[in-house]
C-alpha cells in the first residue's frame, strides 16, 4: 500500500490540517479507523513541497497559518462544517458549509474563485491489486478495498492566488495525470449498433479502404455475444472463430473495440466473485487480441456502485482500465465509457475528480437534431475545464434517427476537429459516408483525410494534455481569461493555433450556413479565403457545405504529414510545417512530439520532442528546428521536411539563408495566391495559398538526421 502522508501537519481535536505546498491544504475529519494516509480512489499522491506554517491556540479556536492562508478551527469541533478559511490579502473568508462536502465543477480560468474545494467523497482505499480479483489467500468480502474509513476529507485550493496553471498542476499532482492515448485513438472510429458478422465487418473495413476514407478502429457493438446483451460467450453464428476475425482485422491495419453491458454477478460490486467474473470475461477477448473495451453503463443492466456516491460510471472506468492494463502491462490501456455526469448528451452534474485518469468518454445516446450537435460542442469544450476530461466526444451523426445530408456533413466536419472521431448510430440506421450522395461522401472523406494529415499537431496536443492537463479543445478563456467573449463554448482552439467555430445550425440557404465567430487577440487568417482579421473582434462568417469556419493564428506553426489512411506502422519520416508570419514582431515555439504510439514507454521519457520556433523581428524571419537533447528517442533516424512560410500580404523575399549559408532562389519555390478558394486546406507540398493571402515560400529538405538542428532565415522586402 502506498503511503502518501505529508510530514508537515497539525491535528486539532478531531480535525487534521495538512498544508500541501503553497496553494493547497487538506482538512480531514478523523474517521472510525483514524486519519487516512493511504492512497484513495480519488487521491494518488500527497507528496508536495514542504509548506512552513504556524499553529496558534486562541480562546475559542486554533489558527493554522501559512503565507497564503489561515485556517480557523473552532475548539471542540466535531465537523468540518464551520471551519473558516481566510486567503491572505483578501477581505473575503470562506466558512465550510454542508454543500462543500459534495462534488462541484472545477472553476474557469476567467472566473477564478478565492477558494475552491474538492471533496474526496466517498473515501475508499484500494488494495495494491486495484480492481482485479484478490490474490489467492486474501479472504476479504470487499476484495481488499477498505470502505470502512470514510469521513469528510476536503482539499482546499486557492486558484485566484495561485493562478489557473498552478491550480491545475496541483490538482493533477493530487489526483493523477491524464494518460497519453495510443496514436490510433486519434484516427477514425466506425461504430454501429448492428449484428455484424466476421464477413460483413471485414467487408465494411474493406469498403473504407476502397473509398480512401481513413479508418483505425472498428467497433463490434453488443451483438457479438450470445444473447446480444450481456455475458462473454461469443455468438459463433456471427463469429465462428473470433481469434481469426481479430487477426484478419489487424491485418487490415484496424484495431477493434467491443461493447460490454456488464450485469452484476456478486452480492456487492467489490465481491471477489464479481471481480473474478469480470476479469475472466473481459480477459477472454483481450487474450484473443481485442484492443479496446467499451464499458456501456446501460440502463436495464449495469454494474453496482461499490458505495453510495461512487457512481457506477467512474467505478466501471477503474475496473475496465485495471483489467486491460493487467492483460497488457506494456501497452497503454484504453477504454471507452459514459461521461460521469452527462446523460444522453445533456450535462447533469460534474464528473468524479478521478475520472480523467480513465479515458475515453462519450456523451451517450443522442438524437440527430441540431441542438444535440450544439450540446456536443459545448460538452466537449466545457469538459476540458470543469472536469479536466480532454476526450469527451459524441456519437458523430447522433445515435438515433437518420440525419439529412447537411446535418450529417456538419457533424462529421466537427468530428474531424474533435479529440476523438467516432461515427456511431443505432439499429436500422447507418452513418456510412457513401450512403449519401457523391458530394457529401467527398466532403466527409476530405475532412477525415485532413484529420489524418494533421495527426502530428493532434498528437502534440494530446501530449500536452498529459503533461499539463491542457485540453485538445481549448475554450478561449484558457488563453484570454480577461475577455468575456472568450468564454463562448461553441468555439475553441484545437491545439495551439487553429480556431474552430463549428456550424451548429442549419444553413439559411441550401449549401451554406452562417455564424458569428469571436476572433481572439492577434492576427488570424481564414484558411479558405486568406483574409486576415485583427482581434479581438466579432465577425460574421458564411461557409458553403464544403467549407468549415477555420482560422489560423499568425505566428503559429501547423505540423502535418503526407496523406495516410491508418496509423499502424506509420512513421513520420516527412513532416510539413506551415508557418504563418505575423505583421508584428513575435516569437512562438511549438512542438513535434513522437513516440512508439502504443506502449507506456513514454512515461519513462522514451520519446522524441522537436521544437519549432518562428521568429519575426522587423523584416527578418527565422524558422528554427531544434530536436531535444533530453527527449531524443525519435522513431525515425532520418526525416524530410517541407517548410512553408506564409508571408504577410504585399511582402517579398530579399534574401534567404539555410543554416547560416546563402540559399539560392532556385532551392525554394514561391507560390502566389490562387484566384479561387482551395478545395481543402493543409494539402502539403506545392499547394497554393488562398485568394486574399500573401505568397508562400516553400523549401523541402530531404533525409536529414532526426537529431539535426536546422535554421531557415529570410529577409523580407515590400513588393
Amino acid at each position: 500500500m502506498i503511503t502518501t502522508a505529508c510530514s508537515a501537519m497539525e491535528t486539532v481535536g478531531q480535525i487534521r490540517v495538512q498544508p500541501l505546498g503553497s496553494f493547497l491544504v487538506r482538512l480531514e475529519l478523523k474517521a472510525p479507523n483514524g486519519f487516512e494516509d493511504r492512497e484513495t480512489f480519488t487521491v494518488q499522491s500527497r507528496e508536495f513541497p514542504p509548506c512552513p506554517h504556524d499553529a496558534t491556540q486562541l480562546k475559542h479556536s486554533t489558527v493554522v497559518a501559512t503565507a497564503q492562508y489561515q485556517i480557523i478551527i473552532p475548539n471542540h469541533a466535531r465537523s468540518l462544517v464551520g471551519v473558516v478559511i481566510e486567503p491572505s490579502g483578501s477581505s473575503l473568508s470562506k466558512t465550510i458549509q454542508a454543500e462543500d462536502l459534495l462534488r462541484t465543477p472545477m472553476p474557469s480560468p476567467s472566473s477564478l474563485p478565492e477558494v475552491w474545494i474538492m471533496a474526496d467523497a466517498p473515501r475508499v482505499a484500494p488494495p495494491a491489486w486495484g480492481a482485479l480479483p484478490p490474490p489467492q489467500g486474501h479472504d476479504h468480502p470487499h476484495s481488499g478495498w477498505d470502505i470502512t474509513n470514510n469521513a469528510p476529507d476536503l482539499y482546499v485550493f486557492f486558484p485566484k492566488a495561485s493562478g489557473y496553471a498552478k491550480f491545475r498542476e496541483d490538482f493533477l499532482q493530487l489526483t493523477g495525470r491524464v494518460p497519453l492515448l495510443p496514436l490510433y485513438a486519434f484516427g477514425l472510429w466506425y461504430s454501429r449498433y448492428h449484428p455484424y458478422s466476421e464477413d460483413t465487418a471485414l467487408e465494411t473495413i474493406e469498403k473504407f479502404r476502397s473509398k480512401n476514407i481513413p479508418l483505425d478502429v472498428f467497433v463490434a457493438d453488443t451483438d457479438w455475444r450470445v444473447g446480444a446483451s450481456c455475458g462473454y460467450g461469443v455468438n459463433t453464428n456471427l463469429f465462428p472463430d473470433m481469434r481469426r476475425f481479430i487477426q484478419r482485422a489487424h491485418d487490415q491495419n484496424v484495431y477493434l473495440m467491443y461493447n460490454d453491458h456488464p450485469e452484476p454477478i456478486g452480492k456487492h460490486a467489490l465481491a471477489p466473485e464479481e471481480l473474478e467474473f469480470r476479469y475472466t470475461g473481459l480477459s477472454s477477448l483481450l487474450e484473443q487480441g481485442a484492443d479496446v473495451w467499451w464499458f456501456d453503463r446501460n440502463w436495464h443492466t449495469h454494474l453496482q456502485a461499490p458505495v453510495e456516491g461512487l457512481n457506477k460510471e467512474v467505478w466501471g472506468m477503474r475496473l475496465y482500465h485495471d483489467v486491460t492494463r493487467a492483460n497488457r502491462p506494456e501497452r497503454r490501456p484504453l477504454i471507452m465509457s459514459n461521461v460521469d455526469g452527462i446523460n444522453n448528451g445533456q450535462l447533469e452534474y460534474p464528473s468524479h475528480p478521478a475520472a480523467h485518469r480513465y479515458p475515453i468518454w462519450w456523451t451517450g445516446d443522442t438524437i440527430a437534431e441540431w441542438k444535440y450537435l450544439q450540446w456536443g460542442v459545448q460538452n466537449g469544450v466545457d469538459a476540458g475545464i470543469h472536469s479536466l476530461l480532454p476526450y469527451v466526444h459524441e456519437d458523430l451523426g447522433g445515435h438515433h434517427d437518420q440525419p439529412e445530408a447537411e446535418y450529417y456533413t456538419r457533424f462529421m466536419q466537427f468530428g474531424a476537429f474533435s479529440p476523438i472521431a467516432r461515427i456511431h448510430c443505432t439499429a436500422g440506421k447507418n452513418r456510412y459516408p457513401w450512403h449519401y450522395d457523391a458530394t457529401t461522401e467527398k466532403i466527409v472523406g476530405d475532412f477525415f483525410r485532413l484529420r489524418y494529415r494533421l495527426l502530428p499537431m493532434i498528437y502534440a496536443a494530446a501530449y500536452e494534455a498529459h503533461r499539463s492537463g491542457t485540453p485538445l479543445m481549448r475554450r478561449c478563456d484558457l488563453e484570454w481569461p480577461n475577455r468575456p467573449e472568450a468564454r463562448d463554448n461553441t468555439q475553441y482552439l484545437f491545439g495551439d493555433d487553429l480556431l474552430i467555430a463549428p456550424i451548429i445550425a442549419a444553413g439559411a440557404t441550401p449549401g451554406g450556413a452562417q455564424r458569428t465567430v469571436w476572433i481572439p487577440d492577434g492576427e488570424w487568417s481564414d484558411l479558405w479565403t486568406g483574409e486576415t482579421i485583427e482581434g479581438p473582434a466579432a465577425v460574421n462568417v458564411e461557409k458553403p457545405l464544403n467549407q468549415y469556419p477555420l482560422f489560423v493564428r499568425r505566428g503559429g506553426i501547423i505540423a502535418s504529414t503526407p496523406q495516410s489512411y491508418h496509423t499502424k506502422n506509420t512513421s513520420w519520416n516527412h513532416i510539413v510545417l506551415d508557418a504563418y508570419i505575423p505583421s508584428k514582431d513575435a516569437t512562438n515555439t511549438r512542438q513535434l512530439y513522437e513516440d512508439d504510439g502504443l506502449t507506456t514507454a513514454y512515461a519513462n521519457h522514451l520519446c522524441g520532442i522537436t521544437e519549432m520556433t518562428l521568429q519575426k523581428q522587423k523584416n527578418a524571419i527565422t524558422l528554427t528546428i531544434d530536436p531535444s537533447k533530453e527527449f531524443n528517442r525519435f522513431p525515425v533516424e532520418k526525416r524530410s521536411w517541407t517548410l512553408r512560410l506564409h508571408l504577410p500580404k504585399g511582402q517579398d523575399i530579399a534574401e534567404a539563408t539555410w543554416n547560416w549559408e546563402p540559399l539560392p532562389s532556385d532551392r525554394y519555390c514561391v507560390y502566389e495566391a490562387s484566384t479561387e478558394c482551395p478545395d481543402m486546406v493543409f494539402t502539403g507540398e506545392h499547394s497554393l495559398p488562398p485568394p486574399q493571402s500573401g505568397a508562400v515560400v516553400e523549401l523541402t529538405i530531404h533525409d536529414q538526421p532526426a537529431t539535426n538542428r536546422m535554421k531557415w532565415s529570410l529577409i523580407l522586402s515590400p513588393k
